[in-house]
């Protein structure tokens, strides 16, 4: 069987034809060709196109073969860092590059200025109302809440005041006042073991009067003074200018004896929050200048 060549002597009877413009392969080329797995899909397309002039011949394995080292090739390089993308440039426009005011200017006349703001009357009349209705209530508030103010000294804080304790056996120590509520404490002399300590007062000038009892206080006791404690509490009611007044009973198996500050008594006088300097015109709310 003969065999054509293409200007060179025909070596081996098994290498394929070539045709026109075709470039021949070598035998090194062909040699180099061993095997699928050990090339690339692009030499493999390159061998394919200097032998048959196009890439048909290779199987689909193959060639899936080929992308699979193509993919292998790209996992290898996939640490590389991929290109920075594009950055939007910024930009600043102000308002007098887009025929903008920069500023906002407002003039106010004289007639402007001088003229005090319209409010609808309806609405004025709405606020003196909510003003005369919060006024009343104030008032009656302020006219509800008393409270008592000592007119003594606390006793406790006099000198002399262990000194009256021995000469008169008891004495107010002190008196502190919590509105109408009266918190008081009471030195006795320790001449008994058995002691009744009590405070008489009244409100209304002794038409009325009360006994209140005292109770111990654990752990006062100095070893020649024992002190009590007691609450009273004034009625909430009780006309201003009225005054609490008390005095203080000490009683031991066969003696009594009296605090009444030295016959005065103990007197406590009732206040109110009345003298306020709340304005009741409710066109003191209105002011314009």
């Amino acid at each position: 069987m003969s065999t054509e060549n293409c200007g060179e002597p025909a070596v081996n009877h098994c290498k394929p034809k070539c045709k026109g413009d075709q470039k021949e392969v070598t035998d090194k080329e062909v040699n180099d060709v061993t095997s699928f797995d050990e090339i690339d899909q692009e030499k493999a397309e390159e061998t394919a196109r200097k032998l048959f002039g196009d890439t048909s011949y290779l199987l689909p394995e193959h060639a899936e073969r080929g992308k699979t080292h193509q993919r292998s090739k790209s996992l290898r390089e996939a640490g590389e860092k991929p290109p920075p993308s594009p950055t939007r440039r910024k930009s600043v426009r102000f308002a007098d590059a887009l025929g903008l005011e920069l500023a906002d200017v407002k003039v106010i006349t004289n007639a402007e200025r001088e003229r005090p703001p319209e409010i609808p009357a309806q609405v004025l009349q709405g606020l003196r109302r909510s003003h005369e209705e919060l006024t009343e209530a104030t008032k009656q508030f302020i006219e509800k809440h008393r409270y008592l103010t000592p007119l003594f000294n606390q006793p406790g804080s006099a000198r002399e005041f262990l000194g009256k304790v021995f000469t008169q056996a008891v004495c107010l120590e002190t008196a502190v006042v919590s509105d109408m509520t009266i918190l008081g404490t009471i030195r006795v002399r320790n001449l008994h073991f058995e002691k009744k300590v009590g405070v008489r007062w009244t409100y209304n000038e002794w038409k009325l009067c009360f006994d209140t009892p005292t109770e111990y206080v654990h752990g006062s006791s100095d070893g020649t003074t024992d002190k009590f404690s007691f609450t009273i509490t004034a009625p909430n009611n009780m006309e201003v200018g009225g005054k609490v007044e008390l005095c203080v009973r000490f009683e031991i198996p066969g003696n009594t004896f009296w605090d009444n500050n030295q016959g005065q008594n103990y007197v406590f006088e009732c206040y109110s929050q009345g003298h306020s300097t709340l304005s009741t015109s409710p066109d003191s709310y209105w002011s314009f200048t």
